[in-house]
């Protein structure tokens, strides 16, 4: 089996996922004020596990053995729904949204919305983002083709 590499621009990238994702959660000082910043180590290791899996092939388990993680968190990752981190984000919004179950009967201690989840959005807002870098990387590339092309660039 190969060993898995990070390069400096592995490093680069998973960078950039992660600070796009602090953008879209409002910025680092929102974080700290809505308390969310033990998310970020979750962040940083969910944008690993895209990068290695999705630009780098590597498998599930060769991921999960470099980054000294279970199986099952990197599987999470790679299945996480996007349309969690977009509900989420709408939330942000939505000062009423956190406090919708205290409206029902049955409240059992436990939150169903997502605001109060972290360590499970994580996955998800870290592929939602990674989704945003991989959209701006093509176009910037596609840019400096196109000029390549017309002859505006070397």
């Amino acid at each position: 089996m190969p060993e898995v590499t990070v390069t400096p621009e592995t490093e680069a990238r998973a960078m950039r996922i992660v600070a796009r994702a602090v953008r879209e959660l409002g910025g680092a000082a929102q974080m700290v004020r809505r308390h969310e910043q033990a998310m970020l180590p979750a962040l940083v290791e969910s944008a690993y596990v895209l990068i290695l899996t999705e630009e780098q092939n590597c498998s599930v388990e060769e991921v999960a053995r470099f980054l000294h993680v279970s199986r099952g968190a990197v599987e999470s990752v790679i299945g996480a729904p996007t349309e969690m981190a977009i509900a989420r984000l709408r939330d942000l919004n939505d000062p009423k949204a956190e406090f919708n179950w205290h409206d029902d009967p049955e409240w059992s201690d436990t939150p169903t919305t997502s605001r109060l989840e972290p360590a499970v959005l994580a996955g998800a807002l870290a592929k939602f983002a990674y989704g945003i870098v991989q959209r701006e990387s093509s176009h910037i590339e596609g840019t400096a083709q196109t000029r390549k092309d017309r002859g505006t660039i070397n």
